[in-house]
Formats: structure tokens, C-alpha cells, sequence
């Protein structure tokens, strides 16, 4: 066939002449057929995509660590520093509280010898409206104002300036807070030893 191309190249020639150059330009055969190349707006688009997409991210990711709430931010949490003493127990074990302006507290047990372990919350906590912690073999507990009483089964435990100090056998069931606020349920069972 190679043989009677060139025929067929100028037989077409002379029916229609192409303009001069145009064997070899691209664009130009494009843009004769109505065709027209958009790698521009397709660029635009894929990086209009692109940048939704990283914010959407960004902002799910930054109210996750509640950047839009004012409250529940890292840096909140850093803030709150357990300084105040709300209970000593006669082993000479502390239990620290303490509490940011946009609500977070914080509770700290050292025992006499200066182990001991730290949490940050806000109320309520997955365990109800206590903001617990387990360490040295006791559960100590910071509760809301306004509740003096901690029930578990038969046996009352007092809450000394929001907090209780408990060992982890008598959280194998829901207690209950009790005291000016109301009642309220909280489950330690998390905490407790089997």
C-alpha cells in the first residue's frame, strides 16, 4: 500500500488543498474540528479537588481536638495542673485536683513515696459524671461539686472536696454519687480487679 499512497496524497491534494504547515501542527488540526484541548481548567480542577479535600480534612481533624469548641484544645488540657490537695489518706498518700476556666479538670494520686499517676477530662467521662483514674492499687475518683457520697453495694464512701479514693474490688459494680446535686450513676467497672 505504500506504493499508491502517494496517489492518494495527490489526488486529495488537488481536490483540497491543506494550508501551508498544517501536515505538522497539531493544534491546528484540533482546532479545525472544533475540538478544543482544556489541560488548564482539567489542572484547575484537580487542585480545586485537591484542596477541598485537604480541608475538610484539616478541619475534621482540628475539631476532633476541639479547636472549634474553645474548650477540649491539647493546649487546654496542658493547662490543667492538679496543685490544689483534696484529700490525704492516712498512708500519707495526695490526691491533687485541679481546673482550667473553660472546665477541664484534672486529678493526680501520689502516694507517700511519690508514685502515682495523672488524667485530664471534662464531665461527663465515658464512666459517668466522675473523671477517674487507677494507679498504686486504688481507683481515685474527681467528681462534680455538689456530691458527698459514693455507694457501691452496701458499702458508703465519702467524697472529700470531689474526690474519693477507693480499693478496685468495689467497683465490680455501677455505684452511686449522691449529695446536694442529686443522684447520679457511674460506672468504675473498668477500673476494678476481678
Amino acid at each position: 500500500m505504500t506504493d499508491v499512497e502517494p496517489l492518494i496524497r495527490s489526488q486529495l491534494g488537488s481536490l483540497m488543498p491543506l494550508p501551508d504547515g498544517s501536515r505538522s501542527d497539531w493544534a491546528d488540526v484540533l482546532e479545525r474540528s472544533g475540538h478544543r484541548q482544556r489541560p488548564r481548567l482539567r489542572l484547575l480542577l484537580a487542585l480545586a479537588v485537591a484542596l477541598g479535600l485537604l480541608t475538610v480534612t484539616g478541619a475534621t481533624i482540628a475539631a476532633a481536638v476541639g479547636a472549634f469548641s474553645g474548650e477540649r484544645t491539647m493546649a487546654n488540657f496542658a493547662a490543667c495542673k492538679a496543685s490544689t490537695v483534696a484529700l490525704t489518706t492516712p498512708s500519707g498518700a495526695r490526691v491533687l485536683t485541679g481546673h482550667t476556666d473553660v472546665g477541664i479538670y484534672c486529678v493526680t494520686y501520689e502516694n507517700a513515696n511519690g508514685g502515682g499517676a495523672s488524667t485530664t477530662n471534662t464531665f461527663p467521662t465515658p464512666a459517668g459524671e466522675v473523671i477517674p483514674v487507677r494507679t498504686q492499687g486504688v481507683i481515685v475518683g474527681l467528681v462534680p461539686t455538689r456530691y458527698d457520697t459514693l455507694t457501691l453495694g452496701s458499702v458508703q464512701i465519702p467524697v472529700v472536696n470531689q474526690v474519693f479514693v477507693i480499693d478496685p474490688k468495689l467497683a465490680a459494680k455501677p455505684g452511686t454519687l449522691s449529695g446536694p446535686a442529686g443522684t447520679t450513676t457511674i460506672d468504675l467497672s473498668d477500673f476494678a480487679t476481678p
